[in-house]
Protein backbone atom coordinates (compact mmCIF):
# COMPACT_ATOMS: atom_id res chain seq x y z
CA UNK A 1 0.00 0.00 0.00
CA UNK A 2 1.67 3.64 -0.98
CA UNK A 3 1.61 5.48 1.80
CA UNK A 4 0.05 9.20 1.38
CA UNK A 5 1.50 12.36 1.35
CA UNK A 6 2.53 14.21 4.37
CA UNK A 7 2.45 18.26 3.83
CA UNK A 8 3.56 20.62 6.44
CA UNK A 9 4.09 24.00 5.03
CA UNK A 10 5.02 23.67 1.72
CA UNK A 11 7.33 20.74 2.42
CA UNK A 12 6.40 16.97 0.83
CA UNK A 13 6.73 13.65 3.11
CA UNK A 14 5.43 10.95 0.58
CA UNK A 15 8.04 8.08 2.01
CA UNK A 16 10.15 7.69 4.92
CA UNK A 17 14.29 6.48 3.66
CA UNK A 18 16.04 5.14 6.48
CA UNK A 19 19.42 7.72 7.64
CA UNK A 20 22.03 7.29 10.60
CA UNK A 21 19.30 9.40 12.66
CA UNK A 22 15.91 9.58 13.60
CA UNK A 23 15.56 12.47 11.37
CA UNK A 24 14.11 11.09 8.47
CA UNK A 25 14.72 11.36 4.75
CA UNK A 26 11.17 12.25 3.54
CA UNK A 27 11.58 13.37 0.35
CA UNK A 28 9.12 13.75 -3.31
CA UNK A 29 10.41 12.39 -6.55
CA UNK A 30 8.80 15.51 -8.46
CA UNK A 31 11.07 17.86 -9.59
CA UNK A 32 11.28 21.78 -9.62
CA UNK A 33 9.88 23.98 -12.45
CA UNK A 34 12.63 26.62 -12.97
CA UNK A 35 11.76 29.78 -15.59
CA UNK A 36 13.59 33.17 -15.69
CA UNK A 37 11.89 36.17 -16.35
CA UNK A 38 12.56 40.26 -16.56
CA UNK A 39 11.36 42.02 -13.95
CA UNK A 40 9.69 45.32 -14.72
CA UNK A 41 9.16 46.52 -11.65
CA UNK A 42 12.22 46.64 -10.58
CA UNK A 43 13.64 49.21 -13.39
CA UNK A 44 17.35 50.31 -12.89
CA UNK A 45 17.00 53.23 -15.44
CA UNK A 46 17.27 51.30 -18.71
CA UNK A 47 18.44 48.47 -17.41
CA UNK A 48 15.83 45.74 -15.84
CA UNK A 49 16.92 42.82 -13.90
CA UNK A 50 16.58 39.36 -14.48
CA UNK A 51 14.54 36.68 -12.10
CA UNK A 52 14.19 33.38 -11.70
CA UNK A 53 11.05 31.76 -10.36
CA UNK A 54 11.04 28.10 -9.07
CA UNK A 55 7.60 26.02 -8.37
CA UNK A 56 7.95 22.92 -5.91
CA UNK A 57 5.20 21.31 -5.18
CA UNK A 58 2.49 23.94 -5.89
CA UNK A 59 4.35 26.54 -3.97
CA UNK A 60 6.51 29.62 -5.74
CA UNK A 61 9.83 31.83 -4.84
CA UNK A 62 11.64 34.25 -7.18
CA UNK A 63 14.94 35.76 -6.60
CA UNK A 64 17.39 37.88 -8.57
CA UNK A 65 19.75 36.73 -10.98
CA UNK A 66 22.16 39.70 -10.60
CA UNK A 67 21.88 39.92 -14.84
CA UNK A 68 21.06 43.72 -16.31
CA UNK A 69 19.69 43.69 -19.73
CA UNK A 70 17.83 45.82 -21.46
CA UNK A 71 14.48 45.16 -23.09
CA UNK A 72 15.38 44.45 -26.72
CA UNK A 73 17.62 41.60 -25.34
CA UNK A 74 15.08 39.37 -24.34
CA UNK A 75 12.66 37.11 -25.13
CA UNK A 76 9.20 37.20 -23.29
CA UNK A 77 7.71 34.64 -25.18
CA UNK A 78 10.07 31.73 -23.88
CA UNK A 79 11.65 33.64 -21.30
CA UNK A 80 15.25 33.34 -22.71
CA UNK A 81 17.94 35.81 -23.99
CA UNK A 82 17.28 36.82 -27.47
CA UNK A 83 20.88 36.45 -28.65
CA UNK A 84 22.76 34.00 -26.29
CA UNK A 85 26.14 34.65 -27.83
CA UNK A 86 26.47 38.51 -27.24
CA UNK A 87 25.46 38.02 -23.42
CA UNK A 88 27.54 34.59 -22.74
CA UNK A 89 27.87 35.52 -19.03
CA UNK A 90 24.68 35.75 -18.68
CA UNK A 91 23.69 32.94 -20.63
CA UNK A 92 25.73 30.79 -18.63
CA UNK A 93 24.68 31.74 -15.21
CA UNK A 94 20.77 31.21 -15.92
CA UNK A 95 21.99 27.48 -16.92
CA UNK A 96 24.09 27.06 -13.87
CA UNK A 97 21.19 28.64 -11.86
CA UNK A 98 19.00 25.94 -13.08
CA UNK A 99 21.06 22.98 -12.64
CA UNK A 100 22.24 24.29 -9.34
CA UNK A 101 18.50 24.12 -8.35
CA UNK A 102 18.31 20.45 -9.31
CA UNK A 103 21.17 19.71 -7.75
CA UNK A 104 20.27 20.85 -4.45
CA UNK A 105 17.15 18.74 -5.12
CA UNK A 106 19.45 15.75 -5.04
CA UNK A 107 22.20 16.48 -2.44
CA UNK A 108 19.43 17.04 0.20
CA UNK A 109 17.29 14.41 -0.60
CA UNK A 110 20.84 11.64 -0.56
CA UNK A 111 21.08 13.15 2.88
CA UNK A 112 17.62 12.76 4.29
CA UNK A 113 16.90 16.46 4.20
CA UNK A 114 13.48 18.34 3.13
CA UNK A 115 13.31 20.70 0.16
CA UNK A 116 10.30 23.42 -0.32
CA UNK A 117 10.48 25.64 -2.43
CA UNK A 118 11.57 28.35 -0.07
CA UNK A 119 14.38 26.22 1.19
CA UNK A 120 15.55 26.44 -2.77
CA UNK A 121 15.69 29.88 -2.78
CA UNK A 122 17.43 30.09 1.02
CA UNK A 123 20.16 28.36 -0.08
CA UNK A 124 20.91 30.06 -3.52
CA UNK A 125 21.00 33.34 -1.94
CA UNK A 126 23.25 32.16 0.16
CA UNK A 127 21.24 32.05 3.56
CA UNK A 128 21.35 28.17 4.07
CA UNK A 129 23.94 25.89 3.89
CA UNK A 130 23.32 23.08 1.26
CA UNK A 131 23.37 20.08 4.38
CA UNK A 132 21.33 22.65 6.34
CA UNK A 133 18.84 20.44 9.11
CA UNK A 134 17.05 23.53 9.17
CA UNK A 135 13.28 22.73 8.23
CA UNK A 136 13.79 19.20 8.88
CA UNK A 137 10.71 17.17 10.40
CA UNK A 138 11.24 14.42 12.98
CA UNK A 139 9.74 11.31 12.28
CA UNK A 140 8.14 9.16 14.88
CA UNK A 141 9.29 5.14 13.47
CA UNK A 142 12.52 6.35 13.04
CA UNK A 143 12.95 8.19 16.45
CA UNK A 144 11.40 4.78 18.29
CA UNK A 145 14.39 3.20 16.02
CA UNK A 146 17.08 5.19 18.07
CA UNK A 147 15.58 4.97 21.13
CA UNK A 148 15.99 0.80 20.72
CA UNK A 149 19.69 1.11 19.08
CA UNK A 150 20.13 3.24 22.38
CA UNK A 151 18.31 0.26 24.78
CA UNK A 152 19.89 -2.54 22.87
CA UNK A 153 23.62 -1.14 23.95
CA UNK A 154 22.39 -0.14 27.11
CA UNK A 155 22.51 -3.70 28.50
CA UNK A 156 22.87 -2.74 32.23
CA UNK A 157 19.33 -1.37 32.37
CA UNK A 158 17.60 -2.58 29.30
CA UNK A 159 16.68 -6.69 28.89
CA UNK A 160 16.19 -8.02 25.81
CA UNK A 161 13.29 -9.27 26.77
CA UNK A 162 12.36 -5.26 27.20
CA UNK A 163 13.87 -4.27 23.93
CA UNK A 164 11.55 -7.10 22.60
CA UNK A 165 8.73 -5.04 23.65
CA UNK A 166 9.58 -1.67 22.89
CA UNK A 167 9.73 -3.46 19.28
CA UNK A 168 6.10 -5.20 19.59
CA UNK A 169 4.89 -1.64 20.47
CA UNK A 170 6.93 -0.06 16.98
CA UNK A 171 4.78 -3.46 15.05
CA UNK A 172 1.67 -1.84 16.27
CA UNK A 173 1.65 1.69 15.35
CA UNK A 174 3.59 0.54 11.90
CA UNK A 175 0.74 -1.32 11.74
CA UNK A 176 -1.99 1.22 12.56
CA UNK A 177 -0.35 3.88 10.26
CA UNK A 178 -0.70 1.51 7.35
CA UNK A 179 -4.23 0.79 7.83
CA UNK A 180 -4.74 4.22 7.28
CA UNK A 181 -2.61 4.63 4.36
CA UNK A 182 0.77 6.23 5.98
CA UNK A 183 3.98 5.17 6.87
CA UNK A 184 4.90 7.24 8.87
CA UNK A 185 3.86 10.85 10.73
CA UNK A 186 6.20 13.83 11.84
CA UNK A 187 6.60 13.36 15.52
CA UNK A 188 5.24 16.82 16.57
CA UNK A 189 2.15 15.58 15.16
CA UNK A 190 1.29 12.81 18.22
CA UNK A 191 -0.79 14.53 20.26
CA UNK A 192 -3.71 12.78 22.53
CA UNK A 193 -6.23 12.28 19.56
CA UNK A 194 -3.40 10.14 18.19
CA UNK A 195 -2.82 8.36 21.42
CA UNK A 196 -6.33 7.89 21.56
CA UNK A 197 -6.65 6.03 18.18
CA UNK A 198 -3.51 4.40 19.29
CA UNK A 199 -5.89 2.63 22.06
CA UNK A 200 -8.43 2.07 19.97
CA UNK A 201 -6.02 0.04 17.99
CA UNK A 202 -4.39 -1.59 20.77
CA UNK A 203 -8.15 -3.06 21.98
CA UNK A 204 -9.77 -3.48 18.22
CA UNK A 205 -7.23 -4.92 15.64
CA UNK A 206 -7.20 -8.68 15.63
CA UNK A 207 -3.68 -10.45 16.04
CA UNK A 208 -3.89 -12.95 13.31
CA UNK A 209 -1.53 -16.10 15.44
CA UNK A 210 -4.47 -15.91 18.61
CA UNK A 211 -7.11 -15.02 16.57
CA UNK A 212 -8.22 -11.98 19.13
CA UNK A 213 -7.73 -8.63 20.38
CA UNK A 214 -5.46 -7.97 23.57
CA UNK A 215 -6.91 -6.80 26.57
CA UNK A 216 -7.02 -3.81 28.71
CA UNK A 217 -3.85 -5.10 30.60
CA UNK A 218 -1.79 -5.49 27.63
CA UNK A 219 -2.59 -2.22 26.01
CA UNK A 220 -1.91 -0.82 29.17
CA UNK A 221 1.77 -2.27 28.86
CA UNK A 222 1.98 -0.94 25.45
CA UNK A 223 1.02 2.57 26.49
CA UNK A 224 3.34 2.91 29.13
CA UNK A 225 6.06 2.25 26.40
CA UNK A 226 4.78 4.65 24.41
CA UNK A 227 4.70 6.75 26.95
CA UNK A 228 8.07 6.73 28.21
CA UNK A 229 9.09 7.45 24.17
CA UNK A 230 7.60 10.48 24.32
CA UNK A 231 8.58 11.40 27.45
CA UNK A 232 12.36 11.00 26.39
CA UNK A 233 11.27 13.33 22.88
CA UNK A 234 10.00 15.93 25.36
CA UNK A 235 13.16 16.06 26.95
CA UNK A 236 14.61 16.10 23.49
CA UNK A 237 12.01 19.13 22.87
CA UNK A 238 11.33 16.77 19.69
CA UNK A 239 7.66 17.48 21.01
CA UNK A 240 5.86 20.42 22.46
CA UNK A 241 4.34 18.49 25.25
CA UNK A 242 3.77 14.46 26.26
CA UNK A 243 0.70 14.01 24.61
CA UNK A 244 -0.11 11.73 27.61
CA UNK A 245 -0.73 14.64 29.56
CA UNK A 246 -4.22 14.59 28.85
CA UNK A 247 -4.86 10.85 28.32
CA UNK A 248 -5.86 8.97 31.24
CA UNK A 249 -5.61 5.14 30.95
CA UNK A 250 -8.38 3.07 32.12
CA UNK A 251 -7.51 0.67 34.76
CA UNK A 252 -8.42 -2.31 36.18
CA UNK A 253 -6.81 -5.14 38.51
CA UNK A 254 -5.95 -7.79 37.15
CA UNK A 255 -7.42 -11.02 38.92
CA UNK A 256 -4.48 -13.15 39.98
CA UNK A 257 -5.55 -17.05 39.90
CA UNK A 258 -3.56 -19.54 41.49
CA UNK A 259 -2.80 -23.31 41.48
CA UNK A 260 -3.89 -25.14 44.75
CA UNK A 261 -2.25 -28.60 46.27
CA UNK A 262 -4.93 -30.74 44.67
CA UNK A 263 -4.52 -29.23 41.17
CA UNK A 264 -0.41 -29.10 41.55
CA UNK A 265 -0.92 -32.52 42.12
CA UNK A 266 -3.23 -33.10 38.81
CA UNK A 267 -0.58 -31.53 37.18
CA UNK A 268 2.14 -33.10 38.62
CA UNK A 269 0.78 -37.02 38.39
CA UNK A 270 -0.45 -36.51 34.75
CA UNK A 271 1.79 -38.15 31.87
CA UNK A 272 2.31 -36.53 28.89
CA UNK A 273 3.01 -38.46 25.95
CA UNK A 274 4.32 -35.49 24.08
CA UNK A 275 7.60 -34.24 24.74
CA UNK A 276 7.05 -30.52 24.53
CA UNK A 277 3.93 -30.46 26.85
CA UNK A 278 6.02 -32.82 29.44
CA UNK A 279 8.49 -29.45 29.01
CA UNK A 280 5.92 -26.98 29.33
CA UNK A 281 4.53 -28.83 33.03
CA UNK A 282 8.05 -29.10 34.16
CA UNK A 283 8.92 -25.46 33.34
CA UNK A 284 5.99 -24.38 35.67
CA UNK A 285 6.32 -26.85 38.05
CA UNK A 286 9.80 -25.94 38.59
CA UNK A 287 9.23 -22.02 38.46
CA UNK A 288 6.37 -23.43 41.42
CA UNK A 289 9.01 -24.82 43.36
CA UNK A 290 11.90 -22.59 43.47
CA UNK A 291 10.31 -19.39 44.38
CA UNK A 292 8.04 -18.24 41.35
CA UNK A 293 10.79 -17.52 39.42
CA UNK A 294 9.72 -15.42 36.44
CA UNK A 295 9.46 -17.19 32.96
CA UNK A 296 12.19 -14.15 31.59
CA UNK A 297 14.40 -15.95 34.17
CA UNK A 298 13.60 -19.05 33.92
CA UNK A 299 14.61 -19.73 29.83
CA UNK A 300 17.91 -18.17 30.70
CA UNK A 301 18.70 -20.23 33.83
CA UNK A 302 22.09 -21.69 34.00
CA UNK A 303 23.89 -24.19 36.22
CA UNK A 304 25.75 -22.24 37.74
CA UNK A 305 22.94 -20.82 39.09
CA UNK A 306 22.30 -23.58 41.27
CA UNK A 307 24.05 -24.44 44.07
CA UNK A 308 23.67 -26.59 47.14
CA UNK A 309 24.30 -25.42 50.76
CA UNK A 310 23.92 -28.11 53.90
CA UNK A 311 22.14 -30.43 52.15
CA UNK A 312 19.44 -28.03 50.21
CA UNK A 313 19.99 -27.07 46.70
CA UNK A 314 19.39 -22.95 45.99
CA UNK A 315 18.89 -20.85 43.47
CA UNK A 316 20.86 -17.35 42.99
CA UNK A 317 20.55 -14.22 40.69
CA UNK A 318 22.60 -11.65 40.82
CA UNK A 319 19.81 -9.75 38.77
CA UNK A 320 16.61 -10.61 37.66
CA UNK A 321 15.71 -9.61 33.88
CA UNK A 322 12.32 -7.35 35.28
CA UNK A 323 13.83 -5.81 38.56
CA UNK A 324 17.61 -6.40 38.73
CA UNK A 325 16.93 -7.79 42.07
CA UNK A 326 19.16 -10.45 43.38
CA UNK A 327 16.83 -13.51 44.46
CA UNK A 328 18.72 -16.01 46.80
CA UNK A 329 15.42 -18.47 46.74
CA UNK A 330 15.43 -22.81 48.11
CA UNK A 331 14.70 -25.53 45.62
CA UNK A 332 11.85 -27.55 46.86
CA UNK A 333 11.57 -31.48 46.20
CA UNK A 334 9.61 -31.74 43.06
CA UNK A 335 11.82 -28.58 41.32
CA UNK A 336 15.35 -30.81 42.69
CA UNK A 337 13.79 -33.74 40.85
CA UNK A 338 12.98 -31.53 37.37
CA UNK A 339 16.68 -29.94 38.05
CA UNK A 340 18.32 -33.58 38.15
CA UNK A 341 15.88 -34.96 35.25
CA UNK A 342 17.89 -32.75 33.00
CA UNK A 343 21.54 -33.73 33.50
CA UNK A 344 22.49 -34.74 29.91
CA UNK A 345 20.65 -31.68 28.63
CA UNK A 346 22.65 -29.65 31.25
CA UNK A 347 25.87 -30.66 30.64
CA UNK A 348 25.32 -30.46 26.73
CA UNK A 349 24.48 -26.73 26.85
CA UNK A 350 24.73 -25.48 30.58
CA UNK A 351 20.77 -24.43 30.49
CA UNK A 352 18.66 -26.05 33.26
CA UNK A 353 15.73 -26.48 31.33
CA UNK A 354 15.31 -26.81 27.33
CA UNK A 355 15.02 -23.51 25.76
CA UNK A 356 11.02 -22.62 25.34
CA UNK A 357 9.74 -19.37 24.53
CA UNK A 358 6.79 -18.01 26.60
CA UNK A 359 4.53 -17.66 23.82
CA UNK A 360 4.86 -21.14 22.86
CA UNK A 361 5.12 -22.60 26.91
CA UNK A 362 1.78 -20.03 27.12
CA UNK A 363 0.25 -22.11 24.08
CA UNK A 364 0.77 -25.05 25.38
CA UNK A 365 0.36 -24.48 29.37
CA UNK A 366 -3.75 -24.66 28.02
CA UNK A 367 -2.98 -28.09 26.71
CA UNK A 368 -1.37 -29.10 29.60
CA UNK A 369 -4.25 -27.32 32.06
CA UNK A 370 -7.13 -28.87 29.90
CA UNK A 371 -5.28 -32.96 29.70
CA UNK A 372 -4.52 -32.48 34.00
CA UNK A 373 -8.53 -31.89 34.89
CA UNK A 374 -7.14 -28.01 35.54
CA UNK A 375 -9.41 -25.47 34.36
CA UNK A 376 -8.14 -22.06 35.16
CA UNK A 377 -6.27 -19.89 33.11
CA UNK A 378 -3.08 -21.13 32.58
CA UNK A 379 0.26 -19.00 32.07
CA UNK A 380 3.27 -19.52 33.04
CA UNK A 381 2.55 -16.21 36.15
CA UNK A 382 -0.14 -19.03 37.53
CA UNK A 383 3.25 -20.65 38.84
CA UNK A 384 4.43 -17.30 40.53
CA UNK A 385 1.10 -16.51 42.44
CA UNK A 386 0.63 -20.41 43.49
CA UNK A 387 4.20 -20.33 45.21
CA UNK A 388 3.11 -16.93 47.16
CA UNK A 389 -0.07 -17.87 48.21
CA UNK A 390 -0.39 -21.49 48.41
CA UNK A 391 2.82 -22.90 49.28
CA UNK A 392 4.03 -19.96 51.30
CA UNK A 393 1.21 -18.18 52.72
CA UNK A 394 -1.01 -20.91 53.17
CA UNK A 395 1.56 -22.58 54.89
CA UNK A 396 2.14 -19.62 57.52
CA UNK A 397 5.60 -18.75 56.00
CA UNK A 398 6.09 -14.94 57.17
CA UNK A 399 5.61 -12.20 54.03
CA UNK A 400 9.30 -10.76 54.75
CA UNK A 401 10.51 -14.83 54.07
CA UNK A 402 8.17 -15.13 51.36
CA UNK A 403 9.22 -11.85 50.01
CA UNK A 404 12.61 -12.41 49.30
CA UNK A 405 12.37 -15.65 48.00
CA UNK A 406 10.22 -14.23 45.41
CA UNK A 407 12.68 -11.44 44.74
CA UNK A 408 10.62 -8.73 45.41
CA UNK A 409 12.19 -5.24 45.57
CA UNK A 410 13.32 -3.81 48.90
CA UNK A 411 11.04 -0.71 50.10
CA UNK A 412 12.74 1.76 52.45
CA UNK A 413 9.92 1.16 54.65
CA UNK A 414 10.09 -2.34 55.36
CA UNK A 415 13.69 -2.21 54.78
CA UNK A 416 14.17 -2.74 58.65
CA UNK A 417 12.32 -6.18 58.22
CA UNK A 418 13.76 -7.24 55.50
CA UNK A 419 16.93 -6.97 56.90
CA UNK A 420 15.59 -9.55 59.66
CA UNK A 421 15.56 -12.38 56.97
CA UNK A 422 18.26 -14.61 58.50
CA UNK A 423 20.20 -17.47 57.41
CA UNK A 424 18.54 -19.77 60.20
CA UNK A 425 14.79 -18.24 59.92
CA UNK A 426 15.27 -19.16 55.83
CA UNK A 427 15.98 -22.68 56.60
CA UNK A 428 13.43 -23.07 59.13
CA UNK A 429 11.10 -22.37 56.78
CA UNK A 430 12.84 -24.28 53.93
CA UNK A 431 12.35 -27.77 55.88
CA UNK A 432 9.39 -26.90 57.05
CA UNK A 433 8.20 -26.76 53.73
CA UNK A 434 10.28 -29.89 52.91
CA UNK A 435 7.98 -31.90 55.20
CA UNK A 436 4.82 -30.90 53.55
CA UNK A 437 6.01 -31.17 49.45
CA UNK A 438 8.50 -33.81 49.46
CA UNK A 439 6.06 -36.34 48.79
CA UNK A 440 5.05 -38.27 45.45
CA UNK A 441 1.96 -36.88 44.83
CA UNK A 442 3.51 -33.53 44.16
CA UNK A 443 6.49 -34.84 42.24
CA UNK A 444 6.30 -34.95 38.67
CA UNK A 445 6.26 -38.07 36.29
Amino acid sequence: MQAKSIITDGITYPRVVKTPSYMSVVMSSKNATVKFYMNKHKRKGKLYPIYARVIYCRKKVEFSMGILITPDEWNHDNGQLINKSKNMKAHAKMINTESEIFRILDDRNARGLPVSAKIIKQIMIGKMAMDSPEGAVYMLIPFIDSQIGIMEKNKSEYGDETVGHYRTLKGHIRCMLSLKGAIDVPIHSVDTAFVQELDEHLLTWINPKLGRAMNRNSANKNHSKFKALMFIAHRKKLIDANPYGNFKLKRIIPHSDYLIDQEIMKIAGHRFDNLSLEITRDYVLFSLWTGGIRMSDLKGLKTHNIFQEDGHYFLHLAGQEKTDNSVHTPLLPGAVVIFKKYKAYQDETGFVLPRLSQQKLNEYLKTVGNLSGVHKKMTHKIARHSCGTTICSRNGVPRHITAAWLGHKLQSRTTDIYAQVTKEESFYWLKKLYELYDKPEFISK
